[in-house]
């Protein structure tokens, strides 16, 4: 009886399925899905105040279509450090928009509230549209009470002045002004005596949004020997443009101060490091550019000026060099990792290192972590914020920065003409790099490092690490001391898990507690039997081929093993590849990436991870040669 309704069962609902199916076949037809279009958001004002109305639209930008194929809603969303909820910044904040079948473009208006806002807030502006890709879908906004007038160092975050130097007042709002903004500048005590003029008023006129004091000397003085700080007052009568600060501190940078140890003290290299480098091909470029530093006009086999007598004489003679000016050939727009944001400040003639072996704690994305300032410095930040990788597309919860130059790789026959394959590193060449760590520290390691070329698709044995050699001409071991560096050799086929790592903590020899000031950092590839590495005007650490093989290891350090070559990186790491836990990283947690390219966090008290790259010169002896390889000779300096 069980059996026979069960079969029962089972032949009713077979015909009633197949009944169905006749009738779906018969009746309706199954519409194809819409095809999705691409947008984009485009915000008219990225600086608001109190009263005022933000404007954002989203425009189809698709090569098939130029409308809508069906009704979608687009979901927005805003936070502002500091606020537990942004919305409140506006009046009526939507959660979402409805784009309709048809359109073309659609714009909306979301009002900034009359009232109630106290301070500036950095607020980030992020849309998404589920199965849509939307261009430039995250965009920061500042909110703030008031459109405040802004004094500032043109070009010089530091307000560091060198005696002989011109420094450049500068007052801005970050719209243009409705009326004549006129701001009274005042010196403070001392300061009048130090410079040669200094202007009583700076105004900024009615459609403006700067206005520019001419150059100030600062004078140079014989009778001191010490740097000195000063204040410059200011006072304005604008109730629309209020002052953002009465006062401005700045540092003389004094040229007469006695001569600190070799290895703490960058004038034993320099008479003054921060001079920049600039070619003639680019001179008109700087000029237009207007930095505060001088520069030097260089060119190929030009000597190092050895400021201190510190090597040896007429030995090195300039190459190349990464100075990250901030003009344009120097820079290339580079769009983040999800394609939401261009940087247009990402620096020429390097690439991505988002190797597994850096992507331990965190996802590179150079295009969110990487630039060039307007003070013409690397920047290289980490931030505990979502990012995705591009190697693997994983999600980390940290995103940091590395990057790569002059990674040749013998199998790919295309390999030298790209960008960053632009300087070939071999025997006879000195590599110096001036930088300086900032921010909070715990379980980072900023690293300045080469590896050999060999690492791309190179030959048995030394196709592996650390085999094809590995030079650390710059560690920051923050956990066993962040006041200090470590420089390491890395050579030797992995046995018993050792290999030969002959290191240096620098503190041993003397350098400790200034690695948030610029120092040179530098290795010298002498030969093929003899690599050493330095600090400012000392060496620290030498190691030789005699000596590797004595301890049972290969030595790598050869134009015949690296036939290619070294290659440079410049990384922001994870220290024992574990990310930041939460009260290590509570200084900067909740700081985003378009956050940190505001003035409220380009100041030395920025508690952002970062190091902070001036320039890269490469200097060469007679005996530097190319062997006949080929390389991209582009020029950035």
């Amino acid at each position: 009886m069980k059996h026979s309704f069960i079969n029962y069962m089972c032949g009713a609902f077979s015909l009633l399925l197949s009944a169905g199916l006749a009738g779906c076949e018969d009746t309706y037809k199954v519409a194809p899905l819409a095809e999705v279009v691409d947008l984009t958001m485009t915000v008219d004002n990225n600086n608001l105040a109190m009263g005022e109305t933000m404007y954002i639209t989203f425009d189809v930008t698709d090569k098939e279509s130029q409308t809508a194929n069906e009704e979608f809603d687009i979901k927005l969303n805003v936070t502002a450090n500091g606020l537990e909820d942004a919305t409140t910044l506006f009046e009526n904040f939507p959660s979402a928009i409805v784009f309709g079948k048809g359109e073309s473009s659609k714009t909306i208006s979301i009002p900034v509230k009359k009232e109630g806002i106290s301070g500036s807030y950095a607020v980030n502006l992020n849309a998404f549209a589920r199965g849509y890709t939307i261009g430039n879908a995250s965009q920061s906004v500042q909110v703030a009470d008031y459109h405040y007038t802004t004094i500032s160092l043109k070009n010089n975050a530091d307000n560091e002045v060198r005696e002989n130097q011109t420094f450049t007042l500068v007052a801005s709002v970050n719209v243009p002004v409705k009326e004549d903004v006129t701001v009274k500048v005042t010196p403070g005590t001392g300061l009048k005596d130090k410079v040669d003029e200094m202007p009583s008023q700076l105004v900024i006129l009615a459609g403006s949004s700067t206005a520019e004091s001419d150059p100030i000397t600062m004078e140079s003085d014989p009778k001191t020997t010490e740097d000195e700080t000063f204040d410059i007052n200011f006072e304005t009568n604008s109730q629309t443009y209020p002052l953002s600060a009465g006062r401005l501190k700045i540092t003389k940078i004094d040229i007469h101060k006695g001569m600190g140890t070799q290895i703490m003290d960058e004038r034993w290299l320099y008479e003054d490091a921060d001079e920049m480098y600039v070619s003639e091909a680019r001179q008109k470029d700087i000029e237009a550019w207007g930095p505060s530093q001088s520069y030097r006009l260089m060119h190929e086999g030009d000597p190092h000026p050895n400021a201190g007598k510190v090597l040896p004489e007429g030995k090195w003679k300039f190459y190349r060099a990464y100075e990250f000016h901030n003009v344009a050939f120097c820079k290339k727009p580079t769009k983040t990792n999800d394609g939401s944001w261009t940087n247009e400040d990402y620096p020429q003639g390097f690439a991505d290192q988002n190797t597994q072996a850096v992507e331990t704690g965190g996802a590179v994305d150079n295009a969110r972590y990487t630039w060039i300032t307007s003070e013409g410095y690397l920047r290289m930040i980490t931030l505990k914020e979502q990012t995705k990788s591009k190697r693997n597309q994983q999600t980390f919860n940290f995103g940091t920065s590395a990057l790569y130059a002059n990674k040749f790789n013998s199998n790919n026959t295309n390999n030298h003409n790209y960008a960053p394959q632009n300087i070939r590193i071999y025997p006879g060449m000195r590599i110096e790099v001036r930088a300086r760590i900032r921010g909070a520290k715990a379980r980072m390691l900023p690293g300045i490092w080469l590896q050999g070329n060999q690492a791309q698709g190179g030959d048995n044995p030394w196709v592996v690490w650390p085999a094809y050699g590995e030079i650390d001409v710059m560690e920051n071991n923050t956990l066993a001391n962040a006041n200090t560096v470590e420089q390491t050799f890395h050579v030797g086929t992995i046995v018993d898990n050792k290999h030969y790592n002959p290191t240096i903590d620098a503190k041993r020899v003397g350098f400790s507690g200034t690695v948030d000031q610029f120092n040179i950092y530098w290795t010298e590839w002498l030969d093929n039997e003899t690599v050493t590495m330095g600090i400012n005007g000392i060496e620290t650490i030498r190691i030789t081929k005699a000596e590797v093989e004595k301890n049972g290891y290969q030595w790598p350090f050869t134009d015949q093993i690296n036939d290619e070559g070294l290659h440079l990186l410049l990384t922001m790491m994870f220290l024992g590849k574990v990310a930041p836990n939460d009260s290590e990283s509570a200084a900067y947690a909740g700081i985003t990436y378009q956050d940190a390219r505001t003035s409220q966090y380009s100041g030395a008290d920025s508690p952002i991870p970062r190091m902070e790259i001036d320039w890269v010169r490469f200097y060469t002896d007679n005996t530097y040669n190319t062997h006949g390889k080929q390389f991209n000779p582009i020029i950035l300096y």
